[in-house]
């Protein structure tokens, strides 16, 4: 479904269109941002002046509170020692702590508490730091800045430097037991001396702090006036520019409908609209008839006119989708994807008596009328032509992808093993071909054509593999499961084998590129049937098996250490060294999937986590060699043999379970049984043992198999040298 169609967008860019409304927008967001930085910075400024403020005015009241206080003891004492006087007829000048009063004493105390927040406070406005004011709330002082005022501070603290120390030690005179007359008298003069100037230089302060405040609350107001102003203006700014582009939009959406009516007169694409009972309209794109290969098409049912480019299921599918479209509580989104007739492949008419492919494209969106679902707009494209460019430039990009696949892998690659594989590919590529060339009629002939491509292919699988050739292995795993369908099916025709021709080309020409990137690499050195032999390295075998064996067991969770011997040695040639790599292959790939435990279960038992395999080829007396493999694992799995034969059909469970071990290796050969749980690149397809059944028999060797349950598996092929 296609979006709405937006008209009259021009070539220039959005922010040269809208450039005056989108930078009165940014203006006026930056406009507020500053204001709201400003406003935060002087409401945080007069808070904290305002804090001093009330600070000050605190110390006015502690003060005054002191001189009370002081005031009061000095009256206490005096009427002390007069009364004293008039008992004793003796004059005093102290009295004993135990003959004043609780509330007296108190009092005394209230005054030295009341000194020292006066002192915590004046630090504070000297200083800065936190604070609980008067609610007990934790405040933040910040010290007193301005030049003048900290004088006035200053002068201030000069004073109190000299009242502090005399209202402590009025406090610590009781620590004698007696309280004078004399100081008390000593602290009232004080007082009242410096009182009044404590007051004069608080007010000062305060006063000084105040008219501060004052300015900053000036200052705001003036800010916020010019910031209001000025958002005034940005705002009949962006009202200005908005009806500026309104009226410009106008006048372009007038050209636009202009330009429109043109373009449907000429357009490429086939436009039509079809109502709710599937109904094309009698006014359509004049391309169309040419897009779909039919004229005359309106007034016509839907369903009628598709039914000459799709199928009947297609046709219903589509009838129903439109339906939903023309419901309103469906989303038009939501059912894009279910779109029946999106890039379809279609036969047409070209109207000169002949049939054309093409690949079409309709898009649907829904046509209001008022809220309404009038109609629904569809729209045809040809794109033939992109969807070829597509497949041809994606096909480009597979061939390019897997050339440089496999350029990593042949740079690393042993120069001769990698000739092997493409000289023995060939070869096994023109046995398939000729396979498939046969013409066999009878089931048998038929279902033994099927088994020898599927070994061919998996043999060539195994070989890729080795070489980390990942592109050819997949190639070869499709093949494998084209071939295993076939098997699968209860009665086979000779047209059955036509579609592997197309997957072999493939294949094909997936070792041509091998073979052409090799030779680049060497230099034009002949690849694959030269004459000169290439110098093989003297552990060319070894590194190749060696990497298969620890490839097959990373990719099935396993660990192993392969022992390989012999296989470099020369002791093969020719055929017959490509015969028996191949043996080793399939019987290396068994021992590391099927024999070797994975670490969990080798740990379980006591064994060490990496599983030993064993790869050795000797000579024997009588020009003869023998293969060995041997592994180190749970040996061989009878009761799955069994239970994999009853489930292939081979046998009921009463036979197998009659069967004895000799008879159950024998069926290990059988083609098509696999003991793997699951099918994987290197186990499931059951063709492994018949290969090497099949491979030993073309070398006149015998097979001999030992296996202790728990312990190993060993496989021993004797072969003739001379074959």
């Amino acid at each position: 479904m296609a979006e709405k169609t937006k008209h009259g967008a021009g070539n220039e860019s959005l922010f040269a269109k809208y450039s005056t409304l989108i930078l009165s927008i940014a203006g006026f967001l930056l406009l507020i941002v500053i204001l709201s930085l400003a406003t935060y910075y002087y409401t945080n400024k007069i808070t904290q002046e305002t804090q001093k403020v009330a600070l000050i005015g605190e110390q006015g009241e502690i003060t005054q509170e002191i001189a009370r206080i002081a005031f009061s003891q000095e009256s206490y004492l005096t009427n002390a020692v007069f009364d004293r006087y008039q008992k004793d007829g003796k004059l005093v000048n102290r009295i004993a702590l135990e003959d004043f009063p609780q509330n007296t004493l108190f009092r005394r105390t209230e005054m030295k508490r009341l000194a020292d927040r006066f002192n915590e406070i004046q630090l504070r406005l000297e200083n800065g730091g936190e604070l609980a004011d008067r609610q007990g709330n934790i405040i933040t002082v910040t010290p007193v800045d301005l030049a003048v005022t900290r004088a006035n501070l200053e002068q201030a603290r000069t004073v109190w430097d000299y009242y502090y120390p005399l209202i402590t030690e009025f406090e610590l005179e009781a620590e004698t037991g007696f309280l004078t007359r004399d100081y008390a008298t000593y602290v009232m003069d004080y007082t009242r001396q410096y009182n009044r100037t404590l007051q004069r230089d608080s007010s000062r302060v305060s006063r000084l702090i105040q008219n501060y405040v004052d300015r900053l609350q000036k200052e705001l107001f003036w800010i916020q006036t010019a910031g209001v102003l000025l958002a005034l203006a940005l705002f009949f700014l962006m009202i200005f520019g908005v009806i500026r582009q309104l009226i410009a939009g106008d006048r372009k959406l007038a050209e636009a409908r202009r330009e429109t009516e043109e373009i449907l007169e000429t357009i490429n694409e086939g436009l039509f609209l079809v109502d709710r009972d599937l109904n094309i309209g009698q006014q359509y794109s004049a391309h169309l008839e040419n897009i779909i290969g039919q004229k005359d098409i309106g007034g016509k049912k839907l369903n009628e006119v598709l039914s000459k480019l799709v199928d009947r299921e297609t046709m219903d599918v589509t009838s129903t989708f439109i339906e939903q479209l023309y419901s309103d509580w469906v989303v038009e989104d939501l059912i894009d994807d279910l779109n029946p007739l999106r890039r379809i492949r279609v036969e047409v008419d070209d109207f000169s008596g002949y049939y054309v492919t093409r690949y079409l494209d309709f898009k649907f969106s829904r046509v209001y009328s008022g809220d309404e679902i009038d109609k629904v707009l569809c729209s045809v494209a040809d794109i033939t032509d992109a969807v070829i460019l597509e497949e041809k430039l994606a096909a480009e990009r597979e061939q390019n992808d897997r050339q440089i696949e496999m350029l990593g892998t042949i740079l690393s690659a042993d120069p001769a093993m990698l000739d092997t594989f493409i000289t023995t590919t060939k070869r096994r590529i023109n046995d398939i071909n000729s396979a498939l060339r046969r013409p066999e009629r009878s089931q048998s002939a038929l279902q033994e054509k099927a088994k020898l491509i599927f070994r061919e292919a998996h043999s060539m699988k195994g070989e890729a593999s080795a070489l980390k050739l990942t592109s050819f292995v997949s190639q070869c795993e499709g093949f494998e499961s084209k071939i295993k369908e076939l098997q699968q099916s209860p009665r086979l025709t000779g047209n059955d084998f036509l579609g592997l021709t197309v997957m072999l080309d493939e294949i094909i020409s997936l070792n041509d590129v091998i073979a052409n990137l090799s030779d680049r690499i060497s230099g034009g050195r002949a690849t694959g049937g030269g004459t000169a032999a290439p110098m093989v390295a003297s552990n060319a075998m070894q590194k190749y098996f060696t990497s298969f064996a620890n490839d097959i067991a990373e990719r099935n969770g396993k660990k192993v250490q392969l022992l390989c011997q012999g296989m470099d040695d020369g002791l093969l040639s020719g055929s017959l060294q490509d015969t028996v790599k191949d043996i080793a292959m399939q019987m290396l790939r068994n021992a590391v999937v099927h024999g070797v435990e994975d670490p969990i279960d080798r740990r379980r038992v006591g064994k060490p986590e990496v599983g030993n395999v064993q790869l050795l080829l000797t000579r024997k007396p009588g020009n003869m060699a023998e293969l060995l493999v041997e592994d180190d694992g749970s040996g061989l799995h009878y009761d799955k043999i069994r239970q994999k034969l009853v489930e292939n059909g081979t046998c009921t469970e009463a036979q197998a379970r009659e069967m004895q071990k000799r008879d159950l290796i024998m069926h290990l050969f059988d083609s098509g049984l696999s003991t793997a749980d699951k099918g994987n690149e290197d186990a499931g397809r059951g063709v492994g043992m018949d290969i090497v059944r099949e491979r030993i028999a073309d070398i006149h060797g015998k097979l001999k198999i030992a296996s202790e349950e728990g312990q190993f598996t060993r496989f021993t092929v004797t072969f003739p040298l001379g074959v």
